[in-house]
């Protein structure tokens, strides 16, 4: 690889990669319940892991709003609860252990009280 050709990290605030249990609910009208595998955290979004051929991909796209859910271990730094989120981006994988999955990126816009 060129050393041109690589780009510097450009987020603001850092990701950290996810451990195994931090999972992203999504929930939709008339659809089944998603519980996927978040891969990376930061305060203000979560790249979330998806199944090429999930059914998901045809219920999001890109700019939509969503109410979601963390759930992290109690030990994790990341406070786990339901979220405004907004889908950033949503890439495909080219490397490493997910290659041929989604990458769906939210950003996280606030938490959501339910009291």
């Amino acid at each position: 690889m060129n050393k041109n050709s690589v780009s510097a990290e450009k987020r603001i605030k850092p990701r950290h990669p996810a451990l195994s249990e931090h999972m992203v609910v999504f929930t939709f009208p008339g659809a089944p319940l998603y519980q996927l595998k978040a891969k990376d955290i930061s305060e203000t979004g979560i790249g979330v892991i998806v199944k090429p051929d999930s059914k998901i991909l045809n219920l999001i796209e890109i700019g939509q709003e969503m109410k979601v859910q963390l759930l992290a271990p109690q030990e994790s730094r990341h406070i786990q609860g339901f979220y405004r989120a907004r889908i950033a981006h949503i890439t495909a994988l080219a490397e490493g252990r997910f290659k041929g999955h989604k990458l769906v990126a939210l950003e996280l816009i606030s938490r959501i009280s339910l009291y």
